[in-house]
């Protein structure tokens, strides 16, 4: 998460006017060590953004039978259709500590709007996991892509082409875990010569896609030797692939992305898009679950901060990663 203070729902969050509002997020709340006392462990409920979207269709799936297993009574809720609703989850959330629950799962998608909401559940002695999270102050745990993993794999993967890569990256921040990223690929590049990886420029869009091929237009203009652009935006990829075709970059320039949605399948059909994340869907319900059992057993030891794991699809692997739908 997947922002600033974001990991930005890499990927999954990928209707994607949601990665835009995370971004627009900024901290500047209080936390606080205050807690009530903490609740035995025997109910969970899931706070989904986007229960009809696929990519969290498996994760709230996947999710309630790792509770199941665990003996643990799971219930979920979130709006239907393809837009998160900000009110409606702190609706949900703010019942369910007045309900009793013992520990909520969600996604934040504002810090502003959710970490008030976490830091009432924590007075109440609830529970506050976090998927593709991490910006909040008050959550317990977070689950979800780490953005060093990220920035490493995608250089690991480029470095893989047989002809030097001379890099352009698009982001929307150079802050949080957008930095994180550019610094991960950077310095993997760095530390690994013989990928031939030469970085020659950065732009940022402010998660803003109608920015993206103005942005990058430039930058091919500035460094005509680019030969591949890399984001951690998936909903970069279609305008990028649109600006390619349109100056006739098939085979020049390659794109290395985010996520399996917004246009990462097509225009890798099409010749533009060498690779695109994947991430761990079923990976994060079930740590999500198994995290939170690990900081209710110990808090003081158990991991705060849990990494789910990802892959990168090229032409060659994309249908062998993606046969099961573990991975999106």
């Amino acid at each position: 998460m997947f922002t600033a203070h974001t990991r930005r729902a890499a990927v999954i969050v990928s209707a994607l006017a949601l990665t835009a509002s995370m971004t627009a997020c900024t901290t500047g709340l209080e936390d606080t060590s205050d807690s009530g006392e903490a609740r035995d462990l025997q109910t969970v409920t899931f706070i989904n953004p986007l229960p009809d979207f696929p990519a969290w269709r498996v994760i709230g799936d996947c999710m309630k039978d790792e509770a199941e297993a665990k003996g643990l009574t799971f219930s979920e809720s979130g709006p239907t259709g393809g837009a998160a609703d900000g009110q409606y989850m702190v609706d949900r959330m703010q019942q369910a500590i007045a309900n009793g629950v013992d520990a909520i799962v969600t996604f934040p998608l504002t810090i502003d709007q959710f970490d008030p909401v976490f830091l009432e559940a924590k007075k109440a002695g609830v529970y506050v996991v976090t998927t593709e999270g991490g910006q909040t102050k008050n959550h317990d745990v977070n689950v979800g892509t780490s953005f060093k993993d990220f920035g490493e794999l995608a250089a690991q993967t480029v470095g893989e082409l047989d002809e030097p890569q001379v890099v352009g990256f698009l982001t929307s921040s150079a802050t949080g875990p957008d930095q994180t990223f550019i610094d991960s690929f950077t310095a993997y590049a760095e530390a690994n010569p013989d990928l031939g990886i030469t970085i020659a420029d950065t732009r940022y869009d402010g998660a803003d896609p109608t920015k993206s091929a103005d942005l990058i237009a430039a930058m091919l203009t500035a460094h005509p030797d680019i030969n591949h652009i890399v984001t951690n935006e998936g909903a970069a990829t279609q305008p990028l692939v649109a600006l390619l075709e349109s100056k006739g970059l098939k085979g020049k320039v390659n794109i290395t992305s985010n996520s399996i949605y917004g246009g990462s399948v097509e225009g890798m059909k099409a010749g533009y898009v060498y690779s695109f994340l994947l991430q761990d869907m079923c990976g994060i319900g079930t740590e999500a679950i198994d995290a939170l059992i690990a900081y209710h057993d110990d808090p003081e030891n158990a991991p705060t901060d849990v990494a789910t794991g990802i892959k990168f699809a090229t032409a060659d692997t994309v249908d062998e990663l993606t046969a099961d739908g573990k991975f999106q």
